[in-house]
């Protein structure tokens, strides 16, 4: 596995940054927004265990943290920064106590009017979910991605879009969950007089993963993902816009081809503001997913999912959402069937309803409730959390 092609992204970034054709003089500061923020969160189901198999043990975590966003802008180049630190106590399970570690560093870039585009480097340190682990222990996952991104505007009606990543995934416990993702991306874009956008985008990823043990026997998990899509951007009116992908995606594993998948794929969301107080976003998806990379194959997974937002008062807004998700973790089923293991199917039910209020610009608070329900094929893998949650953030 190799940890340094992130680094090397952020390097590149540094000397791009330094031999900027811009003077100093020319920097200004469009945002500088620091925060600090404290939340209580109280989880019923701490470890997601099966109530009926074996004992929820629920706990209440405090978490302090801070951030910052800033956007400096020399000429017509932005530095871009948004970073989060934030510390999380436990009350009964100390020992899961762990601070997490997000930002982003990018530089959106333009020369001339033609090309722009975004480098940058992002950096995330988490304590992985008890979702798809049984033990009992903090497991810090630590993520790294070194990313570009380019347009060229070839005529006022075309677009030409590239993208690369690089992305290091490393466990603090489980190492088999290591991986490197190396990513391309080419889009090409038309634009209508009516602002709605369509094109064809093509996007091929190489998964390089540990080998796995399977009765004895070293098992390469490497494969790769290759979708052809095609996208649509719609603009109706000042009211409602729709995003849509729709394609065709196709993995093929080193060794055992039982795993690997071709079908249909697709992504679709719309955006409707019911009023000047109410927003409502509805997506539904067939996608391919790795769980955040928590399985070394992969699950295909279907869904649904509402979420509404009411600005009931210039202070007050309430919030929420539901979702549905079906979970078929193909990359494993076939394979493990076929030794006579059980097969996993999971359906997933999630609910959650808060609301902001923001005093004063310096100050927000929130409080929110939710509930997750998940219902697989192995009974042991099932479990229900109920959580709430408050916030108090301070803007400076």
């Amino acid at each position: 596995m190799k940890n340094t092609k992130p680094r090397q992204v952020l390097q590149l970034i540094l000397l791009f940054a330094v031999f900027l054709p811009v003077r100093v003089s020319m920097a200004a500061l469009d945002k500088f927004e620091p925060y600090a923020y404290a939340r209580v969160l109280y989880d019923s189901n701490l470890f997601r265990t099966d109530g009926d198999i074996r004992k929820e043990e629920d706990d209440t975590i405090t978490h302090l943290g801070g951030g910052l966003k800033s956007d400096l802008k020399l000429s017509r180049q932005h530095l871009l920064l948004d970073l989060k630190v934030d510390r999380a106590l436990y009350k009964n399970f100390d020992e899961l106590d762990h601070t997490r570690v997000d930002g982003t560093g990018a530089w959106a870039w333009q020369v001339g009017n033609l090309w722009s585009g975004t480098l940058g480097y992002k950096y995330q340190r988490k304590m992985s979910s008890f979702n798809e682990q049984f033990v009992r222990e903090k497991d810090m996952r630590t993520t790294q991605t070194g990313f570009f991104g380019a347009g060229y505007q070839i005529h006022p009606d075309w677009k030409l879009k590239i993208g690369a990543d690089i992305r290091d995934v490393s466990y603090q416990d489980r190492k088999r969950l290591d991986r490197d993702a190396t990513s391309g991306l080419f889009e090409v874009q038309y634009r209508n007089t009516r602002n709605t956008r369509v094109g064809v985008r093509v996007k091929y990823t190489d998964n390089d993963l540990k080998d796995q043990d399977v009765a004895g026997v070293k098992v390469s998990n490497d494969y790769t993902e290759t979708e052809v899509s095609g996208v649509l951007y719609w603009e109706g009116t000042a009211k409602s816009s729709f995003e849509a992908r729709l394609g065709y995606t196709e993995q093929s594993f080193d060794e055992l081809s039982d795993r690997d998948y071709k079908g249909s794929t697709g992504r679709l969301t719309y955006f409707w503001k019911f009023s000047s107080k109410t927003n409502v976003n509805f997506s539904v998806w067939r996608e391919t997913s790795t769980k955040f990379d928590e399985v070394t194959t992969y699950v295909l997974t279907k869904g649904a999912k509402i979420s509404p937002t009411w600005k009931a008062t210039p202070k007050i807004t309430v919030f929420g959402n539901v979702s549905y998700v079906s979970d078929d973790f193909k990359g494993q089923n076939d394979v493990v069937t076929s030794v006579g293991g059980p097969r996993r199917d999971d359906d997933i039910w999630k609910a959650r309803l808060g609301a902001r209020w923001q005093p004063r610009q310096f100050v927000q608070l929130s409080l929110s409730v939710s509930r997750e329900d998940r219902d697989s094929s192995i009974d042991v893998r099932d479990f229900t959390d109920d959580q709430v949650d408050a916030k108090l953030r301070f803007n400076f």
